[in-house]
């Protein structure tokens, strides 16, 4: 008789969970007919926890014990309700799978995210690697070094999946960073040309007119001095949004004759203090608080929504510090005194490796030509006057 004829046995009746995953196999091996052995078993064991890391890489990004117990409850507990009997069934079911990924030799994702930690990659940049490397890893399996072959596996994969070409080209970089933080991959490249970027880059981006009506919502509704100082840091400075987080009072050095504000800047930029006008001092005397980026970035749409400024799909303070780039341009003929005060990575040209003028001397000069720096200016006695945050300190 056929499996799919056989006669049923009380076994086909029993609605309870499988207590275990080797009990998940016998229960699928008991109407073929196979003989079970342990040592059958131990194989497809070996077999199942793969296949459970492999399935939860591909669902949640992550092989750890809550992505592997979500795997339990949506394919073995039929999406049972979460309680502390079932949370323990749930992690007696992955035992074996951490006991299996405890003897493997090399864990590539772990590997990953350790790098980036030490590298100090934003949570939002570690974020986006994790799910491409554990896409990645989800796909053609754990090793410690892949070849051409499985590289070219998820390219393809990826070639059909990104129809937007800028989007494809951010996962080949992703892939790439991911390949050349394995052991010996620090020289890896990718087996195809990496795409080429577009011939034109558009960005969303603020106006003048857009940054100077944000400035005055300072005086005109009154915002607590915590948000100004991060808008006066934004559109001044250009800090991004991971930046803007992470600034607090500590950051802002204020003196009678000599003012700066640390900007803990991230991607490898160059982290140093940045000079503050004289006439805004008043303005940073304010407390200021780190801060959550998605908190930060919800306060921004909010307000600029309450303005009446048309924040761009996928804007946010990115989108102002474009702005500063494009007015600071405007103002400053030197590429290499604009990066330095961007705070972008050092050049490698010989020029600035040669040039030694001091970064405060050029940032002073970009400050005083800086027409946000003039806006400010215009709006601070009105700040310290009208606002009642301001008038309480």
């Amino acid at each position: 008789m056929s499996k799919r004829h056989r006669l049923l046995t009380a076994r086909d009746f029993d609605l309870t969970p499988p207590q275990s995953l080797r009990e998940v196999m016998e229960d699928e091996l008991a109407g073929t007919g196979t003989p079970i052995t342990d040592e059958l078993i131990d194989k497809l064991m070996e077999r199942v926890c793969k296949r459970v890391e492999t399935e939860a890489l591909q669902i949640y990004h992550s092989a750890e014990p809550w992505a592997l117990k979500s795997w339990v409850y949506t394919k073995l507990l039929g999406d049972t309700v979460a309680s502390e009997a079932n949370d323990a069934l749930a992690g007696d079911l992955i035992s074996p799978v951490l006991q299996w990924q405890a003897r493997q030799p090399f864990d590539p994702l772990a590997h990953f995210m350790e790098r980036l930690r030490i590298e100090r990659k934003t949570k939002g940049t570690i974020a986006a690697y994790r799910i491409t490397a554990a896409r990645f890893i989800g796909m053609v399996g754990r090793k410690r070094d892949y070849g051409d072959e499985d590289v070219l596996t998820y390219l393809n994969w990826a070639t059909e999946h990104y129809t937007n070409e800028n989007s494809y080209r951010q996962e080949c970089t992703r892939v790439l960073q991911f390949l050349r933080r394995l052991p010996g991959g620090k020289n890896r490249d990718l087996p195809i040309p990496m795409p080429k970027p577009a011939v034109e880059f558009h960005q969303p981006t603020l106006t003048f007119e857009e940054v100077e009506t944000l400035a005055w919502a300072s005086v005109i509704d009154n915002l607590p001095p915590d948000t100004i100082v991060r808008l006066l840091v934004a559109s001044v400075y250009g800090a991004r949004r991971s930046e803007l987080a992470d600034l607090c009072s500590d950051d802002i050095h204020l003196g009678e004759t000599e003012s700066f504000v640390y900007i803990r800047t991230r991607k490898g930029g160059q982290r140093r203090r940045q000079p503050i006008p004289q006439s805004l001092v008043p303005l940073f005397a304010a407390p200021v608080q780190k801060r959550d980026g998605y908190t930060l970035q919800r306060r921004l749409r909010k307000l600029c929504k309450h303005c009446g400024v048309h924040l761009p799909r996928g804007g946010g303070f990115h989108s102002i510090r474009r702005f500063v780039v494009t007015e600071v341009s405007g103002v400053e003929p030197s590429d290499g005194n604009i990066e330095r005060f961007m705070r972008w990575s050092p050049g490698r040209s010989m020029l600035a490796r040669y040039r030694q003028t001091p970064y405060e001397q050029t940032d002073r000069t970009i400050l005083e030509k800086h027409p946000m720096v003039q806006v400010w200016e215009e709006l601070t006695p009105y700040v310290l006057k009208f606002n009642s945050w301001y008038g309480n300190l």
